[in-house]
């Protein structure tokens, strides 16, 4: 039996120890708890859902983190799926079931894998902030942007309480952007479209530049996307009985005939399309850089002034995926085998990116002809074609939330030259409008689906005044 003494200090040890838990699970709790966001709060949410590994497939513990941070904030969330595959939900400031005409924020949980970590200055999970920058996969593609949206829908989730606002506005969050649609939005504009009940969609598309032609056009240009390239990626097999021996080749064996065939690609003559959009928005460049020069831009069209211009449009140059058909090699392998085997089989993916109007089966057929017909080529997926969204009043509004904020800004709608979600919904008749709005460097635009992914904590909260604004602009009709 413990004396008095030695009871008392069993019991304040004990006492002391459920203090210093209480205080660890606190401190804890404070760090994830979400409860009621404020504006400051943005940095460090963002920098939670960043560290959910949400890689294709496994979108369900971050996609249940975020709904939950919306119905906790006052937002009415419906889950569409909850599988870990494909978890897909809407936070609305009113109920779907209310039938409001509905403004869509899309985004999507999924990111593409961090393969390469070891060369990350932060880890690409940690959601590291230093030096006011917010580091890890995802941060501009696209859980930044969730965040931007999420905060901007919060300022009005009260409100919305007491007042009846015309539009209903949206945040819809879904799976599978990167390499499954048919998990994400695809199903969701097939099988929910009637629930949302959507006027327009603002998805993921152009950024505000700098010195986006020469450095004496400083400006910065902010492009709404109102169409988009489509993807096609292919997938060439060539198969080729050989001896086996490195030492004795057959005259074309299959790894010789699948580097002709992709030879034969990339030397084929490349045909560039100057269509309605394409020129509109070259016209509003030339007007930016203005003098002979700007003349020129305007006028590329024109055979006289090719020769000035067209290293504007080489490989490798921005216009250069405006005009251009493109594609890229991202694959190529043999079945596994000794360095001194020859290996009967070669295959190569294609990622190609299509521009709007173009036919895929003839595209396809026209692949065929100029590979040769002992090349086996099968589809690995695709998405839709759709005609561009024409400007309307929700573009206006944007526009003006943009020129709000960046006062020096020129705002242009482009032809957005990567494919996202947002065709699915164009193929609806649905008005779709793409933007990240804010000002990315040319580092962190080359950092999307690369290593040292980082978005600035200001341009967060640059990008969730954009949206605040707009949301302000179109319940208040001044625009």
């Amino acid at each position: 039996m413990l004396s008095s003494s030695s009871g008392r200090l069993v019991r304040f040890l004990n006492f002391m120890l459920c203090g210093i838990l209480l205080l660890t699970y606190c401190s804890l709790y404070s760090q994830n708890n979400f409860g009621k966001l404020k504006r400051d709060d943005a940095a460090k949410l963002l920098a939670k859902y960043i560290s959910f590994q949400s890689v294709q497939g496994n979108e369900g513990d971050a996609g249940r983190f975020l709904s939950k941070i919306c119905s906790d904030n006052g937002l009415n969330v419906k889950v569409f799926s909850e599988v870990d595959s494909a978890y897909n939900f809407a936070a609305s400031l009113y109920p779907l079931s209310s039938k409001k005409p509905n403004i869509i924020f899309l985004n999507h949980i999924d990111v593409v894998p961090a393969n390469d970590s070891a060369d990350w200055k932060y880890p690409p999970f940690s959601g590291s902030i230093v030096n006011n920058e917010i580091w890890g996969r995802g941060s501009v593609d696209m859980k930044g942007q969730a965040i931007m949206q999420l905060m901007a829908l919060l300022d009005y989730a009260d409100s919305a309480k007491t007042k009846d606002y015309l539009y209903n506005i949206t945040l819809l969050s879904v799976s599978g952007e990167e390499t499954n649609p048919e998990n994400g939005s695809q199903m969701i504009a097939d099988k929910f479209i009637t629930d949302l009940n959507p006027v327009a969609v603002f998805g993921e598309g152009g950024s505000g530049v700098k010195n986006f032609l020469t450095p004496d056009t400083a400006k910065s240009i902010f492009g709404i996307s109102v169409a988009e390239k489509s993807v096609l990626w292919l997938k060439l097999d060539v198969y080729s009985e050989s001896f086996g021996h490195g030492a004795a080749p057959s005259e074309l064996y299959a790894n010789k005939k699948l580097l002709r065939a992709l030879i034969k690609l990339l030397n084929e003559k490349k045909y560039s399309s100057f269509g309605k959009l394409q020129m509109s928005m070259i016209h509003q460049l030339g007007d930016l850089q203005g003098g002979l020069k700007g003349f020129i831009i305007k006028h590329i069209n024109w055979a006289i002034f090719w020769p000035f211009v067209k290293k504007q449009f080489a490989e490798g140059q921005p216009l250069n995926l405006l005009v251009y058909n493109t594609f890229s090699i991202t694959n190529i392998s043999n079945p596994k085998g000794a360095s001194n085997q020859i290996a009967e089989k070669a295959s190569a993916v294609l990622d190609y990116r299509l521009l709007p109007g173009i036919d895929t089966a003839k595209f396809i057929h026209k692949i065929k002809n100029t590979v040769g017909p002992k090349v086996k080529i099968s589809v690995i997926s695709s998405s839709p074609d759709a005609l561009p969204t024409p400007q309307d009043k929700f573009y206006d509004a944007l526009s003006a939330a943009l020129k709000e904020k960046y006062s020096d800004c020129l705002v242009m709608p482009i032809l957005f030259p990567a494919t996202t979600d947002n065709n699915y919904f164009r193929n609806k008749g649905i008005h779709v409008f793409g933007i990240v709005p804010v000002i990315l460097s040319q580092e962190a635009l080359q950092s999307i689906h690369n290593k040292n992914e980082k978005l600035p904590v200001q341009s967060l909260y640059d990008g969730i005044e954009v949206f605040r604004n707009f949301i302000g602009k179109v319940f208040s009709g001044k625009f």
